[in-house]
């Protein structure tokens, strides 16, 4: 059996309703050489029936089943039987364009290991309003920041091709036990191991809000569900011997996600020295731009100083 040009990887969980929109989406398709891997992640509905009725009709589509492990669990199983050049991934209440897997193909070429696109979230309980996301673009240093800010769209494992060879040749796999920001710490290692990348400001996937979303974006407790997601990012950072230039990245990463549901002043005064300790390990203050100095200096005797950081 030939394989196929793309792989695309469809967690799934609790998504009967919608699910037939998304695998319609990836139908719908102009580039016709793809598979489909669907993983229904122990859903308690009827997402499974839904997945096997659409796979009746559907020769490139294949079905998985697994006891509830979380997303990560369920993209690892699917790239694990995956046979196609590239990986997509796609969310199942998410859909693509028709154009999507044509434009990020016609980006690719012999030496690039990933390519991405824009998404636009869309709210329909704020009436439809939409926000396009673009990924940053630029050096492996202005792609580590910007992962480790959350400034772009660079976060998503959508809307973007990965090389499998590269990916399987590095081990890259979807962190397990992490519920927000998993996407993140694939992404580092993805991009660490990609020879080149390529980004585009052309919309390749959509994101759908309802219901609660303007409540999921406004946690009170963002900073306490992201900590596996920081502590993962500190480890890259070291593992790779980072400390250095990423250190302000590193700064942001923690005074972002305080600020974030405590404000300015009290993510100031939640910001420790154990924290503090974690942002400077392995860094040469001697090496750092004259103000990143100053920000080092200030945060090691008064880690509340951060309350006048931009």
């Amino acid at each position: 059996m030939n394989s196929p040009l793309v792989s695309l990887v469809l967690p799934c969980y609790q998504n009967g309703r919608t699910l037939a929109r998304t695998v319609h989406s990836i139908q719908a398709q102009t580039v016709r050489d793809w598979e489909l891997i669907a993983v229904d992640d122990g859903s308690a509905d009827d997402t499974l029936a839904v997945l096997q009725r659409l796979a009746q009709h559907e020769p490139r589509m294949r079905v998985l089943h697994q006891e509830n492990g979380g997303v990560s669990a369920a993209r690892n199983a699917g790239m694990a039987q995956a046979r196609g050049e590239w990986l997509a991934f796609v969310d199942a209440d998410d859909h693509l364009p028709p154009d999507a897997l044509a434009h990020l193909l016609s980006l690719t070429d012999a030496d690039t290991d990933v390519v991405c696109g824009a998404y636009t979230m869309r709210f329909r309980d704020e009436g439809g309003r939409e926000e396009r996301h673009a990924c940053a673009s630029g050096d492996l240093q202005t792609v580590l920041e910007s992962l480790i800010r959350g400034d772009s769209a660079l976060n998503s494992m959508c809307a973007r091709l990965y090389r499998a060879d590269m990916i399987e040749k590095h081990g890259i796999r979807a962190p397990l036990g992490v519920k927000v920001g998993e996407d993140v710490l694939f992404n580092l290692d993805a991009f660490m191991a990609a020879r080149a990348w390529r980004m585009s400001a052309h919309v390749v996937y959509i994101y759908e809000f309802g219901g609660n979303s303007a409540m999921t974006r406004a946690r009170s407790d963002r900073y306490a569900q992201s900590v596996p997601m920081i502590e993962g990012i500190g480890r890259f950072i070291a593992r790779h011997g980072l400390a250095t230039p990423l250190f302000r990245a590193h700064i942001d990463l923690y005074v972002r996600t305080l600020r974030a549901d405590r404000g300015r002043l009290r993510a100031a005064l939640a910001l420790n020295r154990e924290m503090v300790s974690a942002i400077t390990k392995g860094v040469d203050p001697r090496a750092l731009p004259a103000k990143q100095k100053l920000y080092y200096l200030a945060l090691t005797a008064l880690p509340a100083s951060s309350y006048l950081l931009p």
